[in-house]
């Protein structure tokens, strides 16, 4: 750290990318930096309210960024867990198709083998009873490197790497503002508790999640609609009852819902073996972030997995968990959700990542890694 400047680096937001920018930077021996998180601890956001899976790269257009970070981070996620000690299981999945659904699941397993993903085999109904009796379709894609990862035990592992090359991570505070001075950037800040106050920093990196569109917006105004900008999709979890343990050892998707951006009420479990469903998404135009599960709601989680799961009985269905995902507005009306990833070519020395919902958590490694190779201190 120089005399002119608090910070070489400041990462704006504490969840799995901005944690995973920090890893890559310590890993390239950079020491002076800081993360901002608004909330008490790390990792509280959308970050620790999702699946947990580790994405295969199926869904993603050819040439998009989410299919070019997924299939970038998917291995390097299991490498890292294996050399970092984070609970994972390369468990595969299952894609199922019901009757009339033919398709559209064919299409999707061209666009997988496009996109260079491994481990696939199509299965008819009497595969599919072979492998999961539990589970009923016409047809299915088992997609073999698609896993699941301890969400917290991968962010503690990154913030481990962050501490032990001396970056600071400051808890309960807020950018309020930022403004560019000369060759450095000041960032208005507020917390923990009343303080007020700037930092200075050469470069910026903007990876708040929800609130990322409005901390790039204290740079350029909100008045350019060229500029990204989010919308909130919600999605609820239902968990199921103990005798589901373990009964299903693939996750289980549907095929996907392209009008809400949705990979469908698929089946996944946690390291315990406990099972839940889950997302549905719901568009929240008010930008709020209410996490609050609505019991009716199950409902429509049961009619939707009893498509696949026969035996599912209404009463196996409980509330658990929701999960708020930044999706970019102009993408939304044009059924392409991509990520907004960028070195901001009028504001040298600001990184956004902006709209970095599903598969984030898989290719976080992979946009740390990149951002990492922007910044030069």
């Amino acid at each position: 750290m120089t005399t002119d400047v608090d910070y070489d680096i400041i990462i704006i937001g504490a969840g799995a990318v901005g944690l995973a920018v920090a890893r890559a930077l310590a890993v390239r021996g950079e020491t002076s930096v800081l993360i901002i998180e608004k909330e008490m601890g790390f990792g509280q956001g959308t970050s620790s309210r999702n699946s947990e899976v580790i994405h295969s790269g199926i869904y993603y257009p050819v040439g998009s960024l989410k299919a070019k970070y997924c299939l970038a981070g998917r291995d390097r996620l299991y490498d890292f867990c294996r050399e970092n000690d984070v609970w994972n299981s390369k468990c595969g999945k299952l894609v199922v198709a019901q009757t009339g659904q033919e398709s559209q699941l064919e299409a999707l397993h061209r666009q997988a083998e496009t996109n260079g993903v491994p481990e696939l085999y199509m299965m008819d109904r009497s595969e599919i009873a072979a492998v999961e009796p539990e589970v009923s379709a016409e047809s299915a894609m088992f997609v073999g490197c698609t896993g699941i990862v301890s969400a917290h035990e991968l962010m503690s592992a990154y913030h481990r790497i962050s501490a032990e090359a001396d970056h600071d991570l400051l808890l309960k505070a807020s950018v309020v503002g930022a403004e560019l001075k000369g060759e450095l950037y000041a960032l208005h800040v507020k917390g923990p508790g009343d303080a007020d106050y700037a930092v200075t920093t050469r470069w910026v990196v903007n990876a708040a999640g929800l609130h990322s569109d409005r901390i790039a917006q204290f740079l350029w105004g909100s008045d350019d609609s060229s500029r990204p900008v989010l919308r909130y999709s919600k999605g609820t979890y239902f968990k199921l009852s103990g005798k589901w343990r373990h009964r299903v050892e693939r996750l289980v998707y549907p095929i996907p819902d392209a009008e809400h951006d949705s990979l469908g009420i698929h089946l996944s479990f946690d390291q315990a073996g406990d099972v839940k469903l889950g997302p549905d998404a719901a568009w929240i135009d008010d930008r709020s972030e209410d996490y609050t599960v609505n019991v009716e709601d199950g409902d429509i989680f049961y009619s939707e997995a009893k498509q696949y799961l026969p035996s599912l009985e209404r009463d196996d269905l409980s509330p658990d968990y929701s999960g708020i995902r930044p999706k970019l507005a102009a993408e939304t009306m044009k059924g392409n959700f991509d990520f907004y990833i960028k070195h901001e070519p009028d504001y040298p020395g600001w990184i956004n990542l902006v709209g970095i919902d599903s598969p984030g958590l898989t290719a976080s490694l992979a946009l740390g890694e990149k951002v990492a190779e922007w910044v030069v201190v």
